[in-house]
């Protein structure tokens, strides 16, 4: 039996991608890049299989990227964040804990970064407000290059805003405490929505830029009222 795999970076999909990272059985990750099932793979000689698992690791570690604006999947187009200043605390939230295990949330992280288009008009474009409902599996398609340029972007965003932030995001060096790691942005949406449940979704549509705003206040307040105490 023959089989073919992709033969650079920009060839793989994202799916196939995921599984190269993800995956320890050399006979999947082969599968899953030459498009065949496993018991089929399993007629094809054993080093051409061992020759194209290394080729497909070697392949997935010589990463590409590039970014368009408006892409395609299955007839349904689909818009990356036009305006960054409006992503929202739910879309941040969301990202960071998908990217706790990063490669196997790829596709969930694209479908935050790419919505379905609203409308166009020359280089300016508009999605659909994000519900934390996104079909990922469909950016599973996506080429591999696709996905390498579009979170560079998220990532210098994430960077920029720590930066500026910092006073949220510096922390003293020690582990996080056990409740922390439990509840995560919990408490803090609990705050933010005075204790009521039923505003804590109105907190995640928020930008972040105007709740990192707000929190960066309240920590600064927190530490003028303590200095003050203490003199």
């Amino acid at each position: 039996m023959t089989f073919q795999v992709p033969l650079k970076y920009a060839d793989l999909t994202l799916g196939q991608l995921m599984t190269l990272q993800t995956e320890e059985d050399k006979f999947k990750r082969v599968a899953s890049c030459a498009n065949i099932t496993i018991e089929e793979l399993r007629n094809a000689p054993m080093n051409e299989v061992i020759e194209a698992d290394k080729h497909l690791k070697r392949i997935a570690d010589e990463e590409t990227g590039r970014h368009l604006k408006v892409i395609e999947l299955n007839g349904q187009q689909y818009g990356f964040i036009p305006n960054w200043q409006e992503f929202s605390l739910g879309e941040w939230i969301d990202i960071e804990e998908y990217s706790a295990d990063f490669w196997n949330n790829a596709d969930k992280i694209m479908s935050i970064l790419y919505r379905p288009l609203l409308r166009q008009s020359g280089d300016a474009h508009t999605i659909e407000k994000y519900t934390a409902k996104e079909d990922s599996e469909a950016f599973k398609q996506i080429p591999a290059d696709l996905f390498g340029g579009c979170i560079l972007f998220f990532f210098e965003f994430k960077e920029r805003t720590t930066a500026h932030y910092s006073i949220l995001f510096n922390g003293n060096g020690a582990e996080p405490d056990p409740f922390s790691v439990k509840w995560g942005w919990y408490p803090c949406l609990y705050t933010l929505a005075k204790e009521d449940l039923q505003q804590m979704d109105a907190i995640t549509e928020k930008s972040v830029g105007s709740i990192f705003t707000h929190l960066a206040y309240l920590k600064d307040l927190h530490f003028k009222l303590k200095n003050d105490n203490v003199q």
